[in-house]
């Protein structure tokens, strides 16, 4: 056993001397990797929690001029978040410096985040897609100027989807081959689970989400969809089961949602059986 603590300990320790010897590679760790080996050193969360950024670009000029080196904060709460804080977030794959604008208080959370090259083409953006914050920068003469207050960037489904629910169709038929019947009951072994959207317009960045109603844990999800108005009504439907493509869902009590730019159009209550 001692042997064995020894051992746990030595790894520890050539861990944290690589850890701080290479700034490069753990700043591509994930902030939720990161959160559980913070908080038992002062020295390591130094090195854990500081991201050194070089300004290449111009996209932030004059509040941050190219050629300057920032450091930003990767080990902060959603209540830091506050209208003004410079970020860096996560859009498709790609890492952009922007300053907070407004805050939507949904679920989960809107933050309109937007440049100083292009101040009012502004980004949603939810908490997990930011990276790192700084409130070192003054940020009180960028040249943004609201034109909405913050309650008028919160949608109105009507504006969207005529209508919205879920159905099925017996399992293995296609939606060829049937009328999706609407329902909020699955049978797993006689029907396939279906969604029907009726779009007013061409819905694009559409995310879905199934989430256990007792648990809220996403289950499943689906993310940038695209909704044409060539095809009225919009018809998806899976199987169940334990398949890759399938819906493996047990017996139980479930939520279906349908966002829009990371909002809520729809929230429909389902069961398996």
């Amino acid at each position: 056993m001692k042997i064995l603590l020894s051992l746990a300990k030595s790894l520890l320790f050539i861990f944290l001397i690589l850890l701080l010897a290479s700034p490069l590679w753990f700043k591509l760790l994930p902030n939720h990797l990161i959160s559980p080996l913070t908080g038992k050193s002062a020295l390591t969360d130094k090195y854990l929690c500081s991201y050194p950024l070089h300004i290449s670009g111009q996209s932030m000029d004059p509040l941050v001029t190219p050629g300057t080196d920032i450091t930003l904060n990767r080990c902060f709460n959603q209540t830091d978040l506050a209208i003004g804080t410079i970020v860096l977030f996560n859009q498709g794959q790609t890492l952009h410096l922007g300053i907070i604008r407004h805050i939507l208080p949904l679920e989960p959370v809107v933050y309109k985040i937007s440049d100083e090259k292009a101040p009012q083409l502004l980004h949603d953006v939810i908490v997990g897609d930011i990276i790192a914050i700084t409130n070192q920068i003054n940020t009180d003469n960028s040249i943004y100027r609201s034109e909405k207050d913050t309650q008028s960037f919160i949608i109105d489904s009507n504006d969207f989807i005529s209508d919205i629910y879920l159905a099925k169709i017996p399992k293995g038929t296609g939606i060829e081959m049937s009328t999706p019947q609407k329902t909020t009951t699955f049978l797993t072994a006689e029907d396939k689970f279906c969604y029907v959207v009726y779009p007013k317009k061409k819905l694009s960045n559409i995310d879905t989400q199934i989430i256990d109603s007792s648990t809220q844990k996403i289950i499943t999800q689906s993310n940038s969809l695209v909704f044409d108005l060539n095809l009225i009504p919009n018809i998806n439907c899976d199987d169940f089961g334990d398949g890759k493509y399938n819906l493996n869902l047990k017996p139980g009590s479930y939520q279906w949602r349908f966002y829009l730019n990371h909002q809520v159009l729809a929230d429909i209550h389902f069961k398996v059986i």
